[in-house]
């Protein structure tokens, strides 16, 4: 009696091919979360700048999520044009969804553009028109202004994206130190020089 091959053997384990199920990727936010805490620390050590990839990322992942045909690199470049439509998107969102945040989008994106204008004035007037100390002032409040609407911004935009917290994006990644710890040293040479001037008036 010859050999029976497992396929005529009734007995046998049904044998199937082994095909791994294809994974899915993560859906990615619909805007770009971060914690408070880190933006307040790269906007300020970095005088702002970070507002230009703040702006970008959340272009970028609102334009993939909604599939949208924007550019998102313009959009952080002129900012004060937009920060009013990117608070609106936000908030349309949130409304979407049924989530409740008490917050003024138009307010504080009014504010971002008020405090990015005056900053931008405030830096190119020479010394003899406003000089060192009130100017340094100046430009800080400009910055705090600045930020604190990006801040209420991004609350909004971490409870949308289903992270209130920020905590996927609360870690200092090295990339963020190499801003942190120059932002750092011009903070205090620059606190150390209004120290200077008011000593010798």
């Amino acid at each position: 009696m010859g050999g029976m091959d497992a396929q005529d053997d009734v007995y046998a384990a049904p044998r199937a091919a082994l095909v791994a199920a294809p994974t899915e990727r993560p859906r990615p936010p619909p805007f770009y979360v971060v914690s408070v805490t880190k933006l307040v620390l790269l906007s300020f050590a970095t005088l702002g700048l970070y507002s230009l990839y703040w702006f970008w990322r959340h272009w970028k992942l609102h334009k993939l999520d909604r599939k949208l045909d924007i550019w998102p690199v313009p959009r952080a470049l002129f900012s004060i044009f937009f920060a009013h439509g990117l608070n609106r998107e936000i908030d349309q969102r949130l409304q979407r969804s049924g989530s409740r945040h008490a917050w003024s989008p138009g307010a504080w994106a009014t504010l971002f553009v008020v405090s990015a204008i005056t900053g931008r004035i405030i830096s190119r007037l020479p010394d003899s028109v406003l000089p060192f100390g009130p100017g340094f002032g100046l430009i800080v409040l400009s910055l705090a202004g600045g930020t604190l609407a990006m801040v209420h911004a991004q609350r909004a935009a971490n409870l949308a994206s289903g992270d209130a917290t920020g905590a996927a994006n609360a870690r200092l990644t090295v990339a963020n130190w190499l801003w942190l710890v120059p932002g750092g040293l011009f903070w205090l040479m620059s606190l150390a020089s209004l120290v200077l001037l008011t000593g010798d008036a």
